[in-house]
C-alpha cells in the first residue's frame, strides 16, 4: 500500500518537479571526520621516490602523513547545484572534488559518495580521499587533492549554473579551473576543464578525473565494443578484453568487465580504444548507472581500477570508510591514455575541454552513447533482442526505430527523458545478423540523438608492449639516445636520469642541436643559467652554420628566458625577436619583449608587443591581464575594464584581474581581505599570493607588488608570519629605491617561523640573495635559499648556504637536519651523523631526525643495542612517527626483545601508505624470530602459537592478506619442524606441505626473488621431494646469477618503487646466493654472501639470523 501511495504521490509532482529550473547554493555540511595530524615542517626532497608510475615529489609541499582515529563531526562549506533531474555536492575543501551526484529520478548515486571523511596514505601528500570525483593534474593524485582550493559559484545566460574550483600547482606553476555545471531539463553533470601553462616553459603533463563508484557483485565495467584490448599501467602488459587473465600468468581467461571476479588482487586496466566518446559502469542489481561522454581525440583515456573482491579490497574499504562499502574506479582521461602518459604544453598555451557524465536506468547496459543519449542492443535469444534506450532530457515526438537492413522490425514514436527510458524485447528474424540491425533513437526533427549497430570485431594480435630503456652504450644513434632520454623527461620518470643518455649523445656529437637544446632547457629550468646558455648556443651554432636562419626558433626562445632571467634584456631580446619570427614560440617571445619593454617603462612597446602575442594566444589570461595592467598605465581605463571581463569570461579564478579590478575601482588591494572562503586556504593562499606579486614584479609593476604584500601583512593570518611575504616585499622596495624600507622587512623576514617556508620559483633565488647580501646576520635566509638551491638540483649550493645557515645560528635545528640529509646523500656520513645530533641537540621532539639518523647508524654498522638505547630514551618523539616506531620495531627483532615489539604492533593502529606495507613483514618477523628461539629453547607448543600468529593480517596494521592466500612460507616451514620434534607427523606434514605449496606473500610486478624459494625447497626435502627441491633451487641460483650480472637492476616501469634502492636489491641477492650455497652445504661460502649482503643493507635480519647461526 506504502509503495502504491509513493507511486502516486511521484506521478502528481512529476510535473512540477521536472519543470523546475537549476538552483545553486552554498551551505554547511556536518561530517564525521577523522582528523590529519599536524603536517611535517621539514622540507621533504625527491630522492628518487616513484609514485603512480613518475616521480614522487612534496616539496614545496608538506608532507601529510600522520593520519588519527581521532574522529569528530566537522562542518564543511559544501557547494550545491542541481535541477529537476541531478543533485551535485561540491567541497571545495577537500580539493574542489566531486562528493556527491544523485540521479533525482530514483535515488541512485552517479558517483561513490562518502558519508564521512576518512584519509588515508594514497595521495602525492599522504592523506587522501576516497569518493566522489577527484581531478588530477598535473599528475595523478595531484598534491592539491585533499587541500582547500579556490572555489565561484556563477549563473550562466541560458540558465545553467557552475561551480568554479581551481588552482595554480606550485611545482610546474601552471593554472587549472573546472567549471561544474548543471542545466536545466538536462541530466548533465558537466565539467569544464580549462589547463593555463603560466611558466615561461614547456611543461608535460597529464590530466585525469578520478571517478569512484559504488561496486557490488553485480557491477560491470563497460567499455566501447569496439574495444578488444586493455593495458596495464606504461602499457607494459596487454590483456584481450572483455575475456581475459585476471590473473597474469594463471592460463585462464575470465570476463574482466565485473568486480567480482577480482578475487586475488588490485588491477588497473586501461582500455586500448581511441576510437569512441563513452565509458560506462552499470549496476545490474540496482538497474542504474553511470555514463561519461566526451570527445576522444582529447578525452581518450578510460580506465578503471579496483581493490578487488578478495581480502586486500577489503582492508582498503575499511581503512577509506566506515560505512560506505566497495568502490570502483571509472577514470577518464585528456591529453593522456595512461598512467603515467604525458603530453606537451606550450609556454602561454592554454588547453580546453569539455566532459559531461548523465545516470542511465533500466537499459541493462550500453552499446552507445552521445551527450543525448545511451543505448543498449543485446540479443537475448535467437529471434529477440533487448532494445533500451536512456536519454539525457526530455525529447517529446522522439522516435525509436530498429531496422534489419533496409527493413524496419520496430518503430515506436514516444516521450523519453532521464525519468522515463525506453526498454522492450524485440522479434527480429531468425535469419537476421548482428551486423544488419541498427538501432537508432530521432528527436521530433528526425535529428539523431544515439544510434547503435553491432560490432562484428575481427581478432587482432595483441599490441606490442613499452620496453624498458637500454643501458646508454646500446644506443647506436645520436637520435636514439636524443628520443629515450625526451621520454624519460617527459613521463617524469622517477628512476632514470634523462641527462645520462643526453650525456652520452653529445659525448659522441657535442653540438647536436637537438641534445643541447633540451640540455640547455633542463639547466634552465634549475637556475643554471651558465650551462644552460652554453648548450643553447651551441645549438644554435650548429643550427645556424653558415649564416642560416634556423627553422626551428626553440633554442632561440629559450636562451632570451636564460637572458631575461639575469636581467641581460639587450641579449634577451634580441634571442625573442629571432623566436617571433615562426608562430611555435611568437606568443610567448611576443610576452617576454612585452615585459622587457614595461621593466624599462616603455609601455607604448610593451602594449604593442602584447597585443602582437594575443594574435596568436588569445585567451592567454596572463597576456590579457598585462595588457589590462598596460592600458590602466596609460590612461585607457574603459579599454581596460573590458579586457578584465574577457579574461573573467575565460577563468572566473583568475586571480591578478581580480587584482586589477580592485585597483580600478580604487579600492588598492583590499580585495585580499575579503576573499572569505572563496579562496584556497593556508598554503594555496599564501602561494597564490606570491605568485601574483611575481607577476606584478615580472612587468616592472613593483609599487603594485608592494601594496599587494603590505595589504596582506594587514589582513592578518595566513600572510603576517610567513618570512616570504616579508623577503619579496622587502626586495620589491629595494627596486623602487626604498632602501630603508627594505631593510626593516628584511629584519621582520629574519623574525618569522621558519615552519613550512619552502621557496621553489626561480625568481626567489634573486630575491633571497639579495636579502642576505642586504642583511648577512639572518641565518634563515640562508636556510631558505639552500631549500631553493637544493631542491632546484643545484645540491652543492644548497649545501653551502645551510652550512652558512648553521654556522650563524648553531642550534637552529631544522637548517641542522636539511645540511645532514644533505650531507648523507652526497655521502659524507660521518658528517652527517654529527649534524643530525646536532639537530637532535637543538630540538628533541622531531621524530624523523631520529628517523634519518638511526638509517645511517644502521649503515655505519653502530650497534643496535646502542641505537635502540638513543630510540628508547626519546620514546615519546619516536611514537609520534609510524616508520620512526617500524624503526624501534627492527631493532626490537634485532636484539630479540620480541615482546616490546609485539606489543607495540598489538596495541598501536599503523596507517600504511599505498604500495607499502612494511610493518607487516616487521610483525611477521618478531612472531617468526621468538618463535625460533621458543624452537631452539625446545618449548615447542610456545613456538607453534608464534608462527601461527605470524600467518596473520591483524587489521591495526593495514595490510590485507595477499593472493594466494599469503601463508607464511617460513612460519610452516618452522612449524613443520616444531611438530616434528614433538612426534606430531601429520601436523607436520601439513606444515612441510603448506610451505611448499604456498605463493610468496611479498613478490615485486619485477621479479624479485624471495627467500621464499629456500624455505619451499627445505620443506620438500622433508617431504621426501629432493628432486623438486633441487629444482626450486637451482632456479633461483640461476635467477639470481642472472639479475647480479645485469647492468642494471633496476624497474623503470615500477609505480611505488616496490623494488627499493639498488643498493637494496644488490644486498638482497647476496642473501639469496647465500641461502643457495647453504643449502648446498657451503657454509664458508654462505657466511661470505651474508656478510657482504649485510654491508649493503644491514636491514636484512634474516641475514644476520643465518650468520649467526
Amino acid at each position: 500500500m506504502r509503495r502504491i501511495f509513493f507511486l502516486f504521490y511521484l506521478l502528481c509532482i512529476s510535473d512540477l518537479v521536472f519543470s523546475q529550473g537549476v538552483k545553486i547554493e552554498q551551505k554547511p555540511l556536518t561530517l564525521p571526520t577523522y582528523e590529519v595530524g599536524v603536517p611535517d615542517a621539514n622540507s621533504i626532497f625527491f630522492t628518487g621516490r616513484a609514485y603512480q608510475g613518475a616521480q614522487g615529489h612534496i616539496y614545496p609541499y608538506p608532507l601529510y602523513d600522520i593520519l588519527t582515529d581521532n574522529k569528530i563531526d566537522k562542518t564543511y562549506n559544501a557547494l550545491y547545484v542541481e535541477n529537476e533531474y541531478v543533485n551535485v555536492c561540491v567541497l571545495p575543501e577537500i580539493g574542489g572534488r566531486i562528493l556527491s551526484a544523485t540521479d533525482k529520478t530514483n535515488g541512485y548515486e552517479i558517483f561513490y559518495r562518502q558519508t564521512g571523511i576518512k584519509p588515508a596514505l594514497i595521495g602525492m601528500l599522504g592523506a587522501w580521499l576516497s569518493g566522489g570525483v577527484e581531478w588530477n593534474f598535473p599528475h595523478h593524485h595531484r598534491p592539491s587533492s585533499n587541500m582547500p582550493i579556490d572555489w565561484k559559484m556563477e549563473e550562466n545566460a541560458d540558465g545553467s549554473k557552475t561551480i568554479w574550483v581551481g588552482e595554480t600547482e606550485l611545482r610546474h606553476r601552471i593554472k587549472w579551473s573546472i567549471g561544474i555545471t548543471v542545466y536545466p531539463g538536462r541530466s548533465w553533470v558537466e565539467a569544464r576543464v580549462k589547463i593555463m601553462n603560466r611558466s615561461p616553459f614547456i611543461q608535460s603533463m597529464l590530466y585525469w578525473a578520478n571517478v569512484s563508484v559504488h561496486t557490488n557483485n553485480d557491477y560491470e565495467v563497460i567499455f566501447p565494443p569496439t574495444t578488444q584490448f586493455g593495458t596495464d599501467h606504461s602499457k607494459v602488459a596487454f590483456s584481450r578484453w572483455p575475456n581475459g587473465e585476471i590473473n597474469r600468468g594463471s592460463g585462464k581467461e575470465d570476463p574482466l568487465a565485473w568486480w567480482k571476479n577480482f578475487t586475488a588482487g588490485s588491477r588497473s586496466i586501461f582500455a586500448w580504444n581511441f576510437d569512441d566518446d563513452f565509458l560506462a559502469g552499470y549496476d545490474h542489481g540496482k538497474e542504474a548507472g553511470t555514463v561519461h561522454v566526451a570527445n576522444h581525440h582529447i578525452v581518450g583515456g578510460k580506465k578503471f581500477f579496483l581493490w578487488g573482491n578478495n581480502p586486500t579490497g577489503q582492508m582498503w574499504n575499511t581503512t577509506l570508510s566506515d560505512n560506505d562499502g566497495d568502490y570502483l574506479e571509472l577514470m577518464v582521461g585528456a591529453y593522456s591514455n595512461n598512467q603515467p602518459d604525458y603530453s606537451w604544453i606550450g609556454p602561454g598555451e592554454i588547453r580546453e575541454f569539455t566532459q559531461r557524465w548523465y545516470p542511465i536506468r533500466e537499459i541493462k547496459s550500453v552499446k552507445n552513447a552521445t551527450d543525448d543519449a545511451a543505448v543498449n542492443l543485446e540479443r537475448i535469444a535467437s529471434g529477440k533482442v533487448f532494445l533500451g534506450f536512456n536519454a539525457s532530457a526530455k525529447f517529446a515526438n522522439a522516435k525509436i526505430r530498429l531496422t534489419n537492413g533496409s527493413t524496419t522490425v520496430f518503430e515506436q514514436i514516444l516521450t523519453i527523458g532521464p525519468a522515463t527510458p525506453f526498454t522492450k524485447e524485440i522479434d527480429v528474424p531468425i535469419s537476421a545478423k548482428d551486423a544488419d540491425l541498427r538501432a537508432v533513437l530521432l528527436d521530433a526533427n528526425g535529428k539523431e540523438l544515439v544510434a547503435y549497430t553491432p560490432v562484428v570485431l575481427e581478432e587482432k594480435p595483441l599490441p606490442e608492449v613499452v620496453k624498458p630503456s637500454k643501458p646508454v652504450t646500446e644506443y647506436k644513434t645520436v637520435e636514439e639516445l636524443y628520443l629515450a632520454g625526451l621520454r624519460l623527461e617527459q613521463f617524469h620518470n622517477a628512476r632514470i636520469d634523462p641527462m645520462s643518455f643526453y650525456n652520452e649523445a653529445l659525448k659522441r656529437d657535442p653540438n647536436d642541436a637537438r641534445v643541447n637544446t633540451v640540455a640547455g632547457i633542463r639547466y634552465a629550468r634549475k637556475g643554471e643559467w651558465k650551462p644552460a646558455e652554453e648548450h643553447l648556443q651551441r645549438a644554435l651554432d650548429r643550427l645556424s652554420k653558415d649564416y642560416t636562419t634556423v627553422k626551428d626558433p626553440e633554442p632561440h626562445y629559450y636562451l632570451g628566458v636564460v637572458y631575461q632571467a639575469q636581467a641581460k634584456y639587450k641579449e634577451a631580446s634580441d634571442q625573442y625577436w629571432h623566436a617571433t619570427w615562426y608562430p611555435t614560440f611568437q606568443h610567448p617571445a611576443y610576452v617576454a619583449l612585452a615585459q622587457i619593454a614595461s621593466i624599462t617603462g616603455d609601455y607604448k612597446a610593451a602594449l604593442e608587443y602584447v597585443n602582437e602575442a594575443l594574435n596568436v594566444g588569445v585567451r592567454d589570461t596572463k597576456a590579457l591581464t598585462f595588457k589590462a595592467w598596460l592600458l590602466r598605465k596609460t590612461g585607457n581605463i574603459s579599454e581596460a575594464k573590458e579586457v578584465l571581463k574577457q579574461i573573467l569570461s575565460i577563468d572566473p579564478l583568475d586571480y591578478w584581474s581580480l587584482s586589477e579590478q580592485s585597483i580600478l575601482a580604487d579600492q588598492g588591494a583590499s580585495f585580499i581581505g575579503k576573499a572569505d572562503d572563496s579562496r584556497g586556504d593556508g598554503l594555496v593562499r599564501l602561494q597564490e599570493l606570491l605568485e601574483l606579486a611575481v607577476d606584478y614584479g615580472n612587468v616592472g609593476a613593483y609599487e603594485e607588488a608592494i601594496g599587494l604584500l603590505d595589504e596582506a601583512v594587514r589582513v592578518g593570518e595566513p600572510y603576517a608570519t610567513f618570512p616570504l611575504v616579508y623577503y619579496y616585499d622587502g626586495y620589491y622596495n629595494l627596486k623602487i629605491g626604498n632602501n630603508d624600507a627594505a631593510a626593516q622587512l628584511f629584519k621582520k623576514a629574519a623574525s618569522q617561523p621558519s615552519g613550512y617556508c619552502f621557496p621553489f620559483r626561480l625568481e626567489e633565488i634573486e630575491i633571497l640573495n639579495t636579502a642576505m647580501q642586504t642583511n648577512p646576520s639572518d641565518s634563515k635566509v640562508s636556510f631558505y635559499l639552500g631549500n631553493l638551491y637544493y631542491y632546484l638540483e643545484q645540491k652543492d649550493k644548497g649545501v653551502d648556504a645551510w652550512e652558512t645557515a648553521v654556522k650563524a645560528e648553531p642550534l637552529f635545528a631544522r637548517a641542522n637536519r636539511n645540511l645532514a640529509f644533505g650531507y648523507s646523500r652526497a655521502g659524507e656520513t660521518a658528517k652527517a651523523i654529527a649534524t643530525y645530533e646536532q639537530s637532535i641537540k637543538a630540538d628533541p621532539s622531531d621524530p624523523r631526525v631520529f628517523l634519518e639518523l638511526d638509517q645511517l647508524y644502521e649503515q655505519t654498522g653502530k650497534p643496535a643495542k646502542d641505537r635502540l638505547a638513543l630510540l628508547e630514551k626519546n620514546l615519546k618523539t619516536v611514537l609520534k612517527h609510524d616508520d620512526a616506531v617500524i624503526r624501534l620495531l627492527g631493532l626490537y627483532n634485532e636484539t630479540g626483545a620480541y615482546d616490546k615489539g609485539i606489543k607495540i604492533l598489538t596495541d598501536r593502529h599503523f596507517h600504511v601508505w599505498e604500495g607499502g606495507g612494511q610493518v607487516h613483514g616487521v610483525y611477521v618477523d618478531a612472531h617468526l624470530l621468538k618463535g625460533i628461539k621458543l624452537l631452539d629453547g625446545k618449548k615447542y607448543t610456545a613456538a607453534i602459537k608464534e608462527f601461527e600468529a605470524a600467518d596473520l593480517y591483524p587489521e591495526n596494521l593495514e595490510v590485507g592478506r595477499p593472493e594466494g592466500g599469503g601463508h607464511s612460507i617460513k612460519g610452516y616451514y618452522y612449524m613443520g619442524q616444531a611438530y616434528k620434534q614433538i612426534g606430531n607427523v601429520e601436523k607436520a606434514k601439513v606444515g612441510f606441505e603448506t610451505a611448499s605449496v604456498s605463493r610468496s606473500n611479498r613478490q615485486s610486478s619485477f621479479g624479485l626473488l624471495s627467500d621464499n624459494s629456500y624455505f619451499q625447497a627445505q620443506a620438500l626435502k622433508e617431504l621426501g621431494k629432493t628432486d623438486e627441491a633441487n629444482q626450486l633451487i637451482q632456479k633461483l641460483k640461476e635467477g639470481v646469477k642472472t639479475q647480479l650480472e645485469s647492468p642494471s637492476v633496476i624497474d623503470e616501469f615500477s609505480k611505488f618503487g616496490e623494488d627499493g634502492t639498488r643498493s637494496e636489491r644488490l644486498a638482497n641477492l647476496h642473501y639469496l646466493n647465500g641461502l643457495v650455497y647453504r643449502y648446498e652445504g657451503n657454509t664458508s661460502q654462505a657466511r661470505a654472501e651474508f656478510t657482504q649482503a649485510l654491508k649493503m643493507n644491514q636491514n636484512l635480519i634474516w641475514a644476520k639470523q643465518f650468520l649467526n647461526k
